[in-house]
């Protein structure tokens, strides 16, 4: 009985870590990334693949730059700077330009140049270039 409960807690632990954030730092933030795709799933599942950048600023600004592909799209290519911050290791970015809604993303995996950031409800799947 008593290994069951042991069995219990530690799946319970495990299962609490595997979900744990990353604490980002505004240094970890700095540069351009590229956004390979975006999901409503962690595992990745169902992605949609981007051609989108973001250039953390160290003045507290990203640069967001994405391009389509596609012919009958109605713009080619889309910028916009946004404001942003490092608050107890999560991203504070605005949620569109000219709002002045914050959203709060998480680092759910970071690992040399790869990271996986959750925004609200997506995951965007970013190299760091």
């Amino acid at each position: 009985m008593q290994f069951r409960k042991f069995s219990a807690l530690a799946l319970l632990c495990l299962s609490f870590s595997a979900a744990a954030q990353v604490q980002l730092t505004q240094a970890d933030l700095l540069g351009t990334w590229q956004i390979d795709k975006e999901s409503v799933s962690a595992d990745g599942s169902n992605a949609r693949g981007l051609n989108t950048t973001w250039s953390f600023r160290p003045d507290g600004t990203i640069e967001g730059t994405s391009e389509e592909s596609d012919a009958h799209a109605r713009i080619n290519q889309l910028r916009a700077v946004l404001n942003y911050s490092v608050e107890n290791g999560k991203l504070i970015k605005q949620a569109a330009p000219g709002r002045s809604k914050m959203e709060t993303c998480e680092a759910i995996e970071k690992e040399g140049n790869k990271m996986v950031l959750k925004c609200q409800s997506i995951y965007f799947f970013m190299t760091k270039k």
